[in-house]
């Protein structure tokens, strides 16, 4: 079996998808390997419904694929190209079902065992909890486009206009929704500081 590193070698994402046009197995599955869980990843900013997310995923690939000999043949980015093709895949099936929701369950910390000191070990995961929680409804808070356009912004690496095409708006209206966002999260910059001072103080009785 040849290996995916050493079959890719130097190849751009450019050059592997005009292997994929030109009907290439492995290329197409260097592609997918290297973008499913990052599209995954930018689907659960989209939907709560992972069910969706995944078949959203699957059915891009599997288009991309099946449609290989009609894919425009110049992509400027093929990252580009597949996130505005899973935004429009997971919009369209929450169109067809608005009512669907999934409540998702974090994995349980495994806990340490045979340590000395396992109880300020819990105390310690605890408070690292609490202040990981407290990011997440910061961002949660947020209006879906804002968590968006900061997701793409500053995890993804796109710029303004690349978010501007994945979204279907203006650059302004891109830029307006990273600024709301961040002045947002700034405003609360100073509550999470509060809280992880007071669970300082706590551990220290």
């Amino acid at each position: 079996m040849i290996k995916l590193d050493t079959f890719t070698g130097d190849k751009t994402d450019q050059q592997l998808w005009q292997e994929i046009r030109a009907g290439d197995e492995q290329a197409f599955t260097v592609i997918f390997e290297k973008y499913h869980r990052t599209l995954y990843n930018y689907g659960s900013k989209l939907s709560t419904n992972s069910a969706i997310i995944e078949d959203a995923v699957q059915d891009v690939f599997i288009d991309v694929w099946r449609l290989r000999g009609t894919l425009t043949e110049n992509v400027t980015s093929v990252k580009f190209y597949l996130y505005r093709a899973l935004r429009r895949r997971i919009h369209l099936a929450q169109d067809r079902f608005p009512i669907t929701q999934e409540l998702t369950l974090l994995d349980d910390e495994d806990t340490p065992a045979n340590l000395a000191d396992s109880e300020s070990i819990l105390i310690d995961l605890e408070s690292s909890s609490i202040r990981a929680k407290r990011v997440r409804e910061m961002l949660a808070n947020l209006p879906e486009r804002q968590i968006e356009a900061l997701t793409l912004r500053y995890f993804d690496d796109f710029s303004i206009e690349e978010i501007a095409g994945i979204m279907g708006v203006s650059d302004k209206s891109v830029r307006n929704f990273i600024y709301k966002a961040l002045t947002s999260l700034r405003q609360n910059r100073q509550i999470l500081i509060i809280s992880s001072l007071i669970i300082c103080m706590l551990l220290a009785f």
